[in-house]
């Protein structure tokens, strides 16, 4: 066949006619060689062509959401006060306000600053509004604090229960911790301040300090035996009780001129001694 002499539409079919064959040819020389090839060249081909037609769908992302609440201090400071508010009295002789006190056990036993009261008088309580009668259980002149009981008019011992105050361990106490102190002579006071400092001792007296060697004096328990505050001393009354945030009573007032408070851990002590004396 003369190619010279082919027309134009010969020509076309001619040069498809070996396009097809070449093409054909072609891919049987690929697939012979793809299967002579080593198996880390197949595997990078393979490779490849995943990453070209791999269609990447981003994931679903969520959010986290969290959630901080915030308790202000103004909010515990009326839940302390709520929470003590059936607990702490105030003591009057002959219609006198005295000083303050804390129920320390539910039988309506109570503690006050010792220069609230004396031996020779008669004291009542103003408990919820309603005034009772109290009879003066005992004084411990040392640690000056005493302790009253709530009576009936003729003098039998209530059965009633009372509110009675948390009592928490002075020794937890830190510097610079916020306070509150609740007083009032007419109507509830709350005076709030911070822990200026405490003051921590051995519990020795000066004479037991003296006959005691280094040694022993080292070995006892140093605790805290005074809380320094920064609540201004004008509103502090004698028997005011301290408390932290949690409405716990860490210390009472025993003197009104100082805004210092003395620990109260010993109470727990004493009321077994005095509840033996109450039912004996």
């Amino acid at each position: 066949m003369d190619i010279e002499t082919l027309n134009k539409s010969q020509t076309i079919l001619l040069t498809l006619l070996v396009s097809f064959v070449t093409s054909i040819a072609t891919g049987i020389v690929t697939v012979t060689l793809m299967d002579q090839a080593p198996p880390a060249m197949t595997q990078t081909i393979h490779r490849v062509v995943e990453k070209t037609v791999e269609t990447v769908t981003p994931k679903e992302q969520t959010a986290s959401v969290s959630q901080v609440v915030v308790v202000r201090e103004e909010s515990k400071i009326a839940d302390v006060v709520a929470k003590n508010e059936n607990s702490f009295v105030r003591i009057y002789q002959n219609g006198i306000f005295s000083g303050l006190g804390i129920f320390v056990d539910k039988r309506g036993i109570l503690v006050t600053d010792r220069a609230n009261i004396l031996e020779d008088l008669d004291y009542a309580v103003s408990v919820g509004g309603k005034i009772m009668d109290v009879s003066i259980l005992g004084v411990d002149s040392g640690k000056r604090i005493a302790y009253l009981k709530i009576v009936d008019e003729g003098g039998i011992i209530f059965k009633s229960v009372f509110d009675t105050v948390s009592i928490a361990d002075a020794d937890s106490l830190k510097l610079g911790q916020s306070i509150i102190v609740l007083g009032g002579v007419e109507s509830t006071e709350v005076l709030t301040g911070i822990v200026s400092g405490l003051v921590r001792d051995n519990g020795l007296s000066d004479l037991e300090t003296a006959s005691t060697t280094t040694e022993k004096i080292d070995e006892k328990e140093i605790f805290v035996s005074s809380i320094k505050t920064n609540i201004p001393v004008s509103g502090i009354i004698g028997g005011s009780p301290l408390l932290n945030l949690k409405g716990d009573v860490v210390g009472i007032n025993i003197n009104p001129g100082d805004n210092s408070f003395i620990p109260i851990n010993f109470i727990k002590e004493d009321l077994k001694t005095i509840l033996n004396l109450v039912t004996e």
